[in-house]
């Protein structure tokens, strides 16, 4: 049984998944979002004791591809991932659920405003872990898995170099600037 704190923080995640899909999503209904996520087993990775890396990979990679499929592929394996990854950043880093180091392992959401912070800080500085971070700009241009996890490797080079976690490049996305 779920706790009050547990039940809000899970319907704020699913909230804020669906929220993302306001600006460029090819779809934006409630009515077609929420039971797509309904569909992936966020409890399989979130309870239990120290899960590994490959596992969460596993779990995420299947996750991800399920939303792309189950939506009839409207939504591309980039946005598929951003409402996975939306859902993990509110439930994980912000409501502070979910196994002891699944912190460690969970992804950022991939948007415009994080490609666009990430060019500007690396550009002076590294343009190898640019090459990977933008192999594709568009969240619809990541059509498989394989240049979703490109992106991701390349986030990881760049967390490595800034001696945060992976999800914490988030720290350079524009996306409230105006």
């Amino acid at each position: 049984m779920e706790s009050i704190r547990e039940k809000i923080i899970i319907q704020y995640s699913n909230w804020t998944a669906f929220s993302a899909t306001r600006s460029g999503c090819p779809m934006k209904s409630r009515k077609t979002i929420y039971p797509l996520l309904e569909k992936v087993n966020f409890l399989e990775i979130m309870k239990g004791n120290e899960i590994q890396a490959d596992e969460f990979d596993k779990w995420h990679e299947k996750s991800v591809k399920l939303i792309s499929r189950e939506s009839g592929n409207v939504l591309s394996i980039g946005w598929s991932a951003k409402l996975i990854n939306v859902f993990l950043k509110t439930a994980i880093y912000v409501g502070n659920l979910g196994r002891k180091n699944l912190i460690q392992l969970i992804h950022p959401p991939i948007d415009q405003g994080l490609w666009d912070g990430i060019s500007e800080y690396l550009l002076p500085k590294n343009s190898e872990i640019l090459k990977k971070n933008h192999i594709v700009t568009k969240i619809k241009d990541i059509q498989d898995y394989k240049t979703y996890k490109v992106i991701i490797d390349g986030f990881s080079e760049l967390a490595k170099q800034e001696n945060c976690l992976l999800f914490e490049v988030e720290q350079f996305w524009k996306g409230t600037l105006f």
